[in-house]
């Protein structure tokens, strides 16, 4: 056997373990009646910043219009709650 398919098979073996130590732990889960998910970064914000190359100027319009955005969000939401009244 080739040196190269050795490592194959090693690389695949441990591959094939961790895969299967995660299905196990899905199953513990399951059966203590919890959903197994992915986890990950949750919701993100575009900031319109789009990199170095980005006009400055126009960020901070974007930045301004997105916090503007939130705000009338949550807003919106204490109306629904019944928490705040309208105005």
């Amino acid at each position: 056997m080739k040196i190269v398919d050795q490592v194959s098979d090693f690389l695949d073996d441990r591959r094939r373990k961790k895969h299967q130590k995660i299905r196990e732990k899905n199953e513990q889960l399951r059966a203590n009646g919890k959903v197994p998910t992915k986890k990950g970064w949750g919701k993100m914000v575009n900031t319109g910043t789009g990199g170095i190359n980005q006009d400055p100027s126009t960020r901070v319009y974007d930045v301004a219009q997105q916090q503007k955005n939130l705000s009338e969000e949550h807003e919106i939401k204490e109306r629904r709650s019944g928490e705040v009244k309208r105005k």
